[in-house]
């Protein structure tokens, strides 16, 4: 690094060779001096602009510089022999890093490449110098862009963000990068698509979708508002993870990587013997495709036809909703436990199913009554000293 005569120069006070340059302009940038171990010579290497880098971020890769120099390396000369080494931009690191370490540990990669079609305003920075105010210029970006007319929901344009964090955290990991995605925050979801179907809703449209000319789309509907399964989950279930005579259906991995078990009810068995009277030779899926070996795509127009055919409003309702209905309804109407229906959606964290329950304004004043009410109880039937006094 070249240090002007007339730039002003800060010692940090914990981390001894830390400085903070202050040039003619006002730009500040972290320097770290020390004295060489392969020339024996003072030296001196740039850490990042202060802008960039915050002063515990400063004091942690001066101190792993320090760790360095110690073992005699000399950091600036490491780096300088490592100057044809080209830091991959973010397209690159995206195909040819994280997209191979996704494959492998995800399942739900493809939305990963689907979402990364929507970061080409950051594509051609490189990953260490990928700012925080690049990430939240994408950000404000992506909040101005629109599919068929409307503009994506807040959730959807978070979890861009999120992938981009993902891969941040990645090149921190594998090329020693900045990671300044964290200091980035997601936006507030108020608008969380949260209709779901109550009981009544729920039989009516099962009712209906056990009508529906095509018995695989129509029972895998019925099947979700019965199970409260992730679509994706249950369209790759093969006959072999069905046990009809100890009456389960068993999910391998889920989504939060856990294998899940669940029971059936004589309903679910009944729906899923009428499919396998539909069973195709040689293929191995619930819901078989038209082609040989595959199964069905998530039956989207299917789903709208059914709803509509039952009377039902299909605003804001998707596949999803099924998991909202069948929360809400056995919390809310079964009065099921919450750990209960943890177990049922297979949650990693209560917090997700608490997030179902509805507080109605009688149940809030029942709780409010119910520990007055059992004070009041146990206080009849005490004799307090001044009572035993009066009594004699």
């Amino acid at each position: 690094m070249h240090i002007r005569s007339n730039d002003i120069e800060w010692s940090d006070q914990k981390v001894i060779g830390l400085r903070v340059l202050v040039g003619r302009t006002g730009n500040r940038r972290y320097l770290l001096r020390y004295i060489s171990p392969v020339t024996k010579r003072k030296a001196s290497v740039g850490l990042g602009r202060c802008g960039d880098l915050s002063v515990h971020e400063a004091r942690a890769k001066a101190r792993k510089l320090k760790v360095q120099i110690a073992d005699g390396v000399d950091p600036k000369l490491e780096r300088d022999s490592q100057a044809a080494h080209v830091i991959p931009d973010v397209y690159t690191f995206f195909h040819e890093t994280y997209l191979p370490w996704a494959k492998s540990r995800k399942k739900t990669w493809k939305d990963d490449e689907t979402r990364f079609l929507r970061c080409k305003p950051i594509y051609k920075i490189p990953m260490d110098r990928l700012s925080a105010k690049a990430i939240m210029k994408l950000q404000s970006h992506l909040a101005t862009e629109t599919y068929k007319g409307k503009p994506y929901s807040v959730a959807t344009n978070n979890r861009v963000i999120a992938l981009i964090k993902g891969l941040c955290s990645l090149s921190a990991k594998t090329l020693d990068t900045i990671n300044h995605a964290t200091k980035v925050s997601l936006i507030p979801e108020h608008n969380a698509r949260m209709r779901y179907l109550n009981i009544e809703e729920t039989a009516l449209l099962i009712k209906t979708a056990r009508t529906y000319y095509c018995k695989v789309k129509g029972n895998l509907i019925a099947l979700l508002w019965l199970t409260g399964c992730r679509i994706s989950e249950l369209l790759e279930r093969t006959w072999d993870d069905v046990d009809i005579e100890n009456r389960t259906l068993f999910i391998r991995k889920t989504k939060n990587g856990q294998p899940h078990q669940i029971f059936l009810s004589d309903l679910m068995l009944d729906l899923i013997l009428e499919l396998k009277r539909e069973k195709q030779p040689g293929n191995p899926y619930m819901f078989p495709g038209s082609r040989q070996g595959t199964h069905i795509s998530p039956p989207r127009k299917a789903f709208k036809l059914i709803l509509d055919k039952a009377g039902i409003d299909s605003t804001g309702l998707v596949f999803h909703s099924s998991r909202h209905s069948v929360a809400s309804n056995l919390l809310n109407e079964a009065g099921m436990d919450i750990a209960s229906v943890q177990r049922v959606l297979n949650h990693r964290d209560m917090a997700s199913t608490l997030h179902y329950r509805k507080f109605s304004t009688e149940a809030l004043q029942r709780g409010a009554n119910a520990l007055s009410n059992l004070v009041e109880e146990a206080t009849e039937k005490l004799a307090l000293p001044e009572d035993k006094g009066r009594s004699k």
